[in-house]
């Protein structure tokens, strides 16, 4: 008798909680400032655009789900994925510059930014060709040098935006996909030496880089210029106490803290829902983490492995890097907290990443 396949129920009601969290939050931060970032007094403006992106993500992550598996894994529509979103990284270098990076490709209603479908679109690749070539994982020039070089296309195409954080993302799941396909430790720490100078190479050579690692190293330098946003962040979760201010009662979303409903939503959550919130938070995160760790210890072949592994990765470490830069605990980067920070493009890679999750979810034991 055949198996009966279901979905991981689990997984799908974390992701369901953390955005409906998020919905509540991103009102509640973006409210009062809707006036000063857009012009429009309509109290719902963000909400009612992020509602619009949720509609479209989520029957993108439906389709996902139910999508026969081996869509999933055929090479020409990965190829013909990943060309796609390689056109349009070099399409917005080209766009007019938005806060002085060339990150979105603007349209006549709204704006996409390349870099967050990099995203799921390096992680189909690196499945499909670590599920191919595992078991040469250690040559270096038949197996090693395309796969660096995909991933430093990819990656060099964000930095020229330019956008560290992402690029930062895209190297770190690629680094542990490959190091679960089995890479030899001698391999692991020559590319370590390779890498961590290159990186610290790329934080010195931009001025604003520089800046925001010694603004890390002392925020109360300069409380008011470079370290602002550091401490407002700090000064919001210290406010929060154990139980929040309440849902709509924050202060340092009054045009104290910059971003209040993108990057530095975890401190609106942390100022008004508490500690416990924040820990709760924190905590459906972890939940949902553990569960993709699941469908891939369970996965039932090779590219569903590396698939599970890097789309768990990816919503692990944004959330992990986000929370770490609003307690201070990082460099300020502008990485949104996946499925709950405002922004369509990062709301959905990170439906695409939960449905393909999902999907694979059914093939696990």
């Amino acid at each position: 008798m055949s198996r009966k396949l279901t979905y991981d129920t689990y997984l799908f009601g974390a992701a369901v909680l953390i955005v409906l969290i998020g919905m509540v939050m991103i009102y509640s931060a973006s409210a009062i400032i809707t006036m000063q970032k857009v012009g429009s007094d309509n109290p719902y403006y963000f909400f009612l655009r992020q509602f619009v992106w949720l509609v479209a993500g989520g029957t993108l992550g439906v389709m996902l789900m139910h999508v026969d598996s081996a869509r999933l894994r055929d090479r020409r529509i990965i190829y013909a994925i990943g060309a796609a979103v390689l056109l349009a990284l070099v399409i917005a270098l080209f766009q007019p510059p938005i806060n002085g990076t060339h990150r979105w490709i603007v349209l006549q209603h709204f704006q996409l930014q390349p870099s967050e479908f990099a995203k799921p679109a390096l992680i189909l690749f690196l499945a499909s060709y670590l599920a191919r070539k595992e078991e040469r994982i250690n040559e270096l020039t038949s197996t090693l040098l395309p796969l660096a070089c995909v991933v430093a296309l990819f990656a060099g195409l964000v930095l020229l935006e330019p956008d560290f954080g992402t690029a930062t993302t895209l190297v770190l799941v690629a680094a542990g996909m490959i190091f679960a396909a089995g890479i030899s430790w001698t391999r692991v720490v020559t590319f370590a030496l390779m890498i961590i100078p290159a990186g610290v190479l790329l934080i010195f050579s931009a001025a604003y880089r520089r800046d925001r690692l010694f603004t890390f190293l002392n925020p109360e330098a300069d409380p008011l210029g470079k370290g602002f946003q550091a401490m407002q962040s700090l000064i919001a979760l210290g406010t929060g106490g154990l139980r929040g201010l309440g849902i709509g009662n924050g202060r340092q979303k009054l045009f104290f803290l910059p971003e209040p409903h993108t990057d530095f939503i975890f401190s609106i959550i942390g100022e008004e829902l508490g500690f416990i919130g924040a820990a709760a938070l924190i905590a459906l995160f972890a939940f949902l983490v553990w569960r993709g760790f699941r469908v891939t210890r369970l996965s039932q072949n090779r590219f569903d492995f590396y698939a599970a592994l890097g789309f768990t990765l990816l919503i692990g470490i944004q959330a992990l890097i986000n929370v770490s830069v609003a307690l201070c605990l990082l460099p300020t980067k502008g990485l949104p907290l996946p499925l709950v920070s405002y922004g369509g493009s990062s709301l959905i890679t990170s439906l695409i990443a939960v449905g393909v999750l999902l999907n694979l979810s059914q093939q696990s034991g």
